[in-house]
């Protein structure tokens, strides 16, 4: 697969990390939109960082342009094109929320003319393990100095007039669950999923000569997502935890079972102690564990949201059914998947998880692996409505096209640079 590179400098290199960190920021989940600028102000800069690129990388490719439209992505495009605004024209439902998500494609399919998946995995968790280290030294350290009067930071409330402290990368509540950690996101539930991004990333896509980082990351984020206290997030680093130990097969290392042993023992000291004491950390475990004694709200939201979207994608399994009915069909539509199901129907979404297995699945890696693997991504973006974020797309659509271009033999448009 030909790649249209732009020159290899450092400062080149600083603008484009700057750039994709100011989409992170900018993206539909964060609570930027509420920090600094309101929510179309920072949709209308998230458009103008891509224009952006994509205009730095035509003047630098501007010889290569002809090569470039006959290049065997754009049959990506085109096909990821047609099954998503095909079930719009047929259902004649004019809603931009088609064109938002098919910017989540293109925006991927871009970036692997010039960068690599393991390139931008590596700016991904080192950014998510800076985000992560700061959120968790906000939440809880510094706001030990905003409570007490010490120092005081500007005030942001976010769309349901909840009071958060801003410290510029990262968001701590004032009172209403402030032993949660945000980070820069709206709630914690989508805060996880982006963490566990990082996790498999780090530990499956990227490389390190030191393998002292490869360690550092994953502790920063485990610590991180543990801070979160989302009950989804919870369970998705404890199964990938046994997941990797047994697939990588660190349980045939002495050193590892030890290590094993000593975290499992120093877990249940930390969480035995709390319990005991009755912490706050207490009482968000409490909270946890009784989600799924009580079922309240988030819980049956979830399920409820499941339930209509088999239904909905039954009624309407060809073309889907228009946006709005899919996400007013009940309270807080969480599940992505079948989000994607229910609008685009057969077609669309079979696409995302097509790009989801292209990022996991691995011919060398045994099947219960592959597939654990899968249901641990599963669910962490089933638990939150994330269709219309560029980064629910990005990595999966970057594996996609580095997968299945090369598969691609025709002549004519597809002839290779």
């Amino acid at each position: 697969m030909a790649y249209y590179r732009f020159p290899k400098n450092k400062y080149i290199k600083a603008i484009f990390g700057l750039l994709m960190l100011g989409l992170l920021l900018m993206t539909r989940d964060s609570m930027y939109s509420m920090m600094v600028w309101n929510f179309y102000t920072c949709q209308a800069l998230s458009l103008g960082i891509i224009g952006v690129m994509g205009a730095a990388f035509l003047v630098v490719n501007r010889r290569n342009l002809g090569k470039i439209l006959r290049d065997r992505r754009m049959l990506v495009l085109l096909l990821a094109t047609a099954v998503m605004l095909i079930p719009m024209v047929v259902k004649r439902d004019w809603q931009l929320m088609y064109f938002s998500i098919l910017l989540g494609v293109y925006f991927a399919v871009f970036l692997s003319y010039f960068i690599t998946l393991k390139e931008l995995a590596k700016w991904y968790v080192v950014t998510m393990s800076v985000l992560g280290a700061w959120s968790v030294i906000c939440s809880y350290f510094l706001r030990i100095f905003v409570d007490n009067g010490t120092f005081a930071v500007p005030l942001v409330t976010n769309s349901i007039d909840i009071l958060f402290h801003n410290f510029f990368l990262a968001v701590v509540p004032d009172t209403f669950v402030k032993n949660r950690n945000f980070g820069i996101f709206r709630e914690p539930g989508v805060y996880q999923f982006f963490l566990l991004m990082g996790l498999y990333l780090n530990l499956y896509v990227t490389e390190w000569r030191d393998q002292r980082y490869f360690w550092a990351v994953n502790g920063i984020l485990a610590v991180t997502m543990v801070t979160t206290f989302a009950t989804g997030g919870i369970i998705e680093l404890c199964l990938l935890t046994v997941i990797v130990f047994f697939d990588k097969g660190w349980y045939a290392d002495k050193r590892a079972r030890i290590a094993a042993l000593v975290l499992v023992l120093a877990v249940a000291a930390f969480l035995g102690g709390n319990l005991a004491l009755h912490t706050g950390i207490y009482y968000e475990i409490r909270d946890m564990v009784m989600k799924f004694v009580e079922n309240p709200e988030s819980t049956g939201a979830r399920l409820g949201s499941i339930a209509v979207g088999v239904e909905n994608f039954f009624r309407h399994p060809l073309f889907g059914s228009k946006v709005s009915e899919v996400l007013h069909a009940v309270t807080d539509n969480t599940s992505s998947t079948l989000i994607l199901y229910d609008i685009f129907g057969i077609l669309g979404g079979t696409l995302n998880v097509a790009a989801w297995v292209a990022l996991v699945w691995k011919r060398d890696r045994r099947v219960w692996a592959n597939l654990a693997l899968l249901v641990v991504l599963f669910l962490s973006f089933n638990t939150q409505n994330l269709v219309w974020n560029i980064f629910f797309w990005l990595f999966p659509m970057l594996a996609l096209v580095e997968r299945s271009v090369p598969l691609l033999k025709f002549n004519g448009l597809t002839k290779e640079a």
